[in-house]
């Protein structure tokens, strides 16, 4: 993560914090959850270097939902470590681009984060927003995935402490996502990350698209690769 905020910031965050932000995993999130752990309605778009790309059109919302999946024999504990660094993303989602990612608080079940995603268009503000991660199923019944995530309610409080750009900033309210790691019959498992991010304002849906599918990719890449690194250092 570029810049770090002050002691006295992050102390006077801690205070604002409390038991966590406050979460907005209301009827519409578990619907999303649901939709995305669904494997029908998934429709293939694209493969590239053994990692396929599928979307899928989400009930009452513009935008298609994304997923990205390939097997893999490294283990699922090992994946759930590198999802849940936030504090670290920097240091290994390089193929994204430069976002800015900021573990907030973290607990014994959860995480929350920041992301400032910059966007280099004229008159297109950028885009931030909060969020809160789990290393489980979204609910008692999903036994498949290995991480969930959805956006957090907006608060200014605890933005002004995490990035001070004065900048026309839109913030994002409604997205999740799902890790998911299904059995195979050999010692692999399927991976797969679904996604649906709406990222608000007026940006081009030719633009959300295209930026949907690059980044989704690239995370899945990067997060395999370390995840693979840390294998190895296990390993010896």
């Amino acid at each position: 993560m570029s810049g770090a905020i002050s002691k006295f910031n992050f102390a006077t965050l801690l205070l604002f914090l409390g038991h966590g932000l406050a979460e907005t995993k209301d009827g519409r999130t578990e619907q999303l959850f649901q939709d995305l752990h669904d494997n029908i309605g998934w429709v293939f778009e694209d493969s590239k270097d053994g990692i396929s790309l599928s979307r899928k059109p989400i009930q009452g919302m513009g935008l298609k939902a994304v997923m990205v999946e390939k097997k893999t024999m490294i283990p699922k504990e090992i994946i759930q470590s590198v999802i849940m660094d936030v504090g670290n993303y920097e240091k290994f989602l390089k193929s994204i681009g430069p976002i800015r990612s900021q573990e907030v608080q973290r607990s014994s079940d959860w995480v929350d984060g920041y992301q400032f995603i910059p966007i280099d268009l004229p008159l297109i503000g950028d885009r931030e927003y909060l969020f809160r991660m789990y290393s489980t199923g979204y609910n008692s019944e999903d036994t498949t995935s290995i991480i969930h995530w959805h956006l957090l309610e907006k608060r200014d409080d605890v933005l002004v402490g995490l990035n001070n750009q004065n900048n026309n900033r839109v913030y994002l309210d409604h997205g999740a996502g799902l890790w998911m790691a299904e059995k195979t019959l050999s010692d692999t498992i399927v991976l797969s990350y679904r996604i649906y991010m709406d990222p608000g304002g007026a940006l081009p849906e030719f633009l959300v698209d295209m930026m949907n599918k690059v980044s989704v990719m690239n995370i899945f890449k990067d997060a395999i690769a370390e995840a693979k690194l840390r294998q190895d250092i296990i390993v010896q």
